[in-house]
């Protein structure tokens, strides 16, 4: 029998509903977070936690959402239309209201969403990604539209980031608000307004949701206990916890993401100063046994920078190693690394602290060390010569890859890239810029900049209530499509 007292349980939960029937199947949902919660994200230190974005997606949601499988569905905007051959979207907002009663107006949302475009607190994944929106105006007071110097259609998928929340002052429209009690949040669905536009006209509706940050073992043994119904924003690094917990299959999702898992090189000391070096390294990782050390399923390890090929697009490029064996590869990285003998063979290997991460680095260390470079690991804020980029694609553009590992963002780059990822945005058609794309990958794989290993690692653990929880290529789970919609 499920126990109401315990040492680590939020306070919220022992006062949100008596005889802990939120341990059952009714009441709200308890939800934890893997990482820190802040009551007010939009002033904690950038980019957003995972909680942080979840909160946001509750109680500030953006134009558009995701759906529980990934889809894009309406959000602060109840309809929406393209026109202009895709270089205009135009938005009619719902009936919204700030926590004042205040109505939401097109003029405040597009200027807002014109300074999130282009604010340092993106994440680095989405840093740029909207260079292409040449303005956001208001047309009527309910409608605004986002004109584009060419067509994006990954433009809705983008919107639909919680870091594109619309949020005002700290304050969110909705569709949900937040109470605090401590570092949880109980979350309402909004209620209407009243007659005289204050919601403090109408009763307040019972909490849908309950969620809190914390760590990965924590939110896993707090699943174990049936203290927390469901835990987001598992990633490689905690994954062996979820193993050493003997969690049931059923209820683990993994989520089948595309992105980037691998190592950028950030530095051209000693042996990672030439092509050739870097090719050495990226011969001498075995990925096959990477992919064996996380054991997940569904994980699929990688050589290429993109992963799958999108349709109108030519497959990923493979470097030229590709056709050796395991053992010629070793061979031929011996050899390049040796003919650098007066080179430094000594990496640093940037990674985030956790049990998965240091599984990686005792597979990094022992296959670069069959070709004498010795690696030593450091942390992710610390100098080093190659740091792990752990990323999710934030949409399906086969060229965010591509522009995600670009000159200018801190990795090495040659003006041979440069000019490429150029081509990409000057494209005038769909098979120009496919052609743009694939010119550029060739360059950049040559260039060997980043050592791919494999996709992004994501998983999620939900009971047997959670139905709204299914595996999505974006990771994307919303608190508000936690349970099924009623019939």
């Amino acid at each position: 029998m499920l126990r109401c007292a315990r040492l680590f349980i939020p306070a919220l939960l022992m006062i949100a509903l008596p005889g802990c029937s939120l341990f059952g199947n009714d009441g709200p949902v308890p939800v934890a977070a893997i990482g820190a919660l802040n009551r007010n994200p939009d002033r904690a230190p950038a980019p957003y936690s995972l909680p942080d974005r979840l909160l946001l997606d509750a109680t500030a949601g953006g134009l558009v959402r995701f759906a529980a499988d990934g889809q894009v569905e309406a959000g602060l905007a109840e309809r929406w239309t393209v026109i202009d051959d895709g270089r205009s979207y135009i938005f009619r907002l719902r009936d919204a209201r700030w926590p004042n009663g205040r109505p939401v107006r097109s003029s405040e949302v597009a200027q807002l969403l014109q300074q999130k475009m282009t604010s340092q607190r993106l994440r680095p994944a989405l840093r740029g990604e909207f260079r292409a929106v040449r303005d956001v105006r208001a047309m009527t007071s309910r409608v605004i539209e986002i004109r584009l110097t060419r067509p994006m259609p990954d433009l809705l998928d983008l919107l639909s980031q919680p870091d594109m929340a619309i949020i005002r002052r700290g304050q969110g429209w909705g569709p949900w608000r937040a109470r605090w009690t401590g570092g949880t949040a109980a979350l309402y669905p909004e209620p209407m307004p009243g007659a005289d536009g204050s919601i403090e006209a109408e009763a307040d509706p019972e909490a849908a949701a309950l969620l809190w940050g914390t760590g990965a073992a924590a939110a896993i043994a707090q699943f174990e206990a049936g203290e927390a119904q469901a835990v987001l924003g598992g990633r490689f690094e905690n994954w062996p916890l979820v193993a050493a917990a003997d969690i049931p299959t059923e209820r683990i999702i993994i989520d089948p993401v595309q992105g980037l898992f691998g190592l950028a090189v950030v530095s051209e000391r000693g042996v990672l100063a030439s092509a050739e070096g870097r090719a050495a390294i990226a011969m001498a990782i075995d990925r096959s046994a990477v992919a064996a050390t996380f054991d997940a399923q569904g994980y699929q390890p990688r050589i290429s920078l993109r992963g799958n090929s999108e349709e109108g697009v030519a497959p990923p490029t493979l470097p030229e190693w590709q056709t050796l064996s395991r053992d010629e590869r070793i061979a031929r990285g011996r050899a390049l690394v040796a003919d650098a003998a007066d080179s430094d063979a000594v990496l640093r290997i940037a990674l985030p602290d956790g049990p998965g991460a240091r599984l990686l680095f005792a597979r990094l260390s022992f296959d670069l060390g069959l070709i004498g470079v010795e690696a030593r690991r450091v942390a992710m804020n610390a100098d080093a010569d190659l740091r792990l980029i752990d990323e999710v694609a934030p949409s399906d553009d086969p060229a965010w890859v591509l522009r995600r590992l670009g000159c200018g963002r801190g990795f090495i780059c040659d003006a041979a890239s440069r000019s490429a990822l150029r081509a990409i945005d000057e494209a005038t058609d769909a098979a120009a810029r496919a052609a743009a794309i694939a010119e550029a990958e060739s360059m950049m794989t040559a260039h060997g900049g980043f050592i791919a290993l494999g996709n992004p690692l994501r998983w999620n653990l939900a009971s047997q209530r959670l139905t709204g929880i299914r595996p999505n290529a974006r990771s994307r789970h919303s608190l508000i499509r936690l349970l099924p919609s009623p019939d």
